[in-house]
């Protein structure tokens, strides 16, 4: 192998490693300046840019806006003022609030809705520092134990795309299966994070 084929290779296996990583682990490397926001953001985006068409796990993602906040997350390492969860990834399930941003619940009914607050939890979450690079597929309003909608598509299984991801928060498993993301929301009425 060459020198620049090695080093892809290398490249290549750290990208996997970043993108399994533990979101304990994450800031454990955080806080020590061994690993920056930005390199784990970065990595998780290569990855969905790369299995988003197969395993479609995102309905809408921000990578742009997650790049930004993941270098002001390093800043805030730099100066000490890291808050619990700074700089972790989160993708949420489409079904939450997330004010400014869409929230379709994979309905062609709400194709164009964009939230106008934000559900307490989430804001919990991004109050401590996480960075929303994300949102997960869904079947319409949630009611299905398959993940597909007629707006969003399938979800399959990262595993085995000749399967389904289960559901309703099986773009969040399937996310997670993936690594293209660090930590996921779900949520469950009857199975909905259990299935996938």
């Amino acid at each position: 192998m060459s020198d620049r084929g090695a080093g892809i290779a290398a490249n290549a296996a750290a990208s996997t490693e970043l993108a399994y990583l533990s979101a304990t682990e994450a800031l454990r490397l955080f806080r020590a300046r061994a690993l920056s926001p930005v390199e784990l953001m970065e990595a998780l985006i290569d990855r969905a840019e790369r299995l988003q068409s197969s395993v479609n796990a995102f309905s809408h993602t921000f990578f742009d806006d997650a790049l930004a906040q993941a270098r002001a997350a390093e800043s805030a390492y730099g100066r000490g003022e890291a808050r619990p969860l700074e700089g972790i990834p989160l993708a949420v399930k489409n079904e939450v609030d997330h004010a400014g941003r869409p929230n379709s619940n994979g309905s062609f009914l709400l194709r164009d809705n964009v939230a106008t607050e934000t559900a307490v939890f989430l804001q919990r979450l991004l109050d401590a520092g996480v960075i929303v690079h994300a949102r997960t597929n869904v079947p319409e309003f949630c009611l299905h134990s398959q993940t597909f909608s007629m707006l969003h598509g399938v979800t399959r299984n990262p595993w085995n795309l000749a399967y389904g991801a289960g559901g309703s928060s099986g773009g969040a498993g399937a996310a997670l299966a993936a690594g293209m993301t660090t930590l996921a929301t779900g949520s469950d009425i009857g199975g909905s994070i259990r299935i996938p």
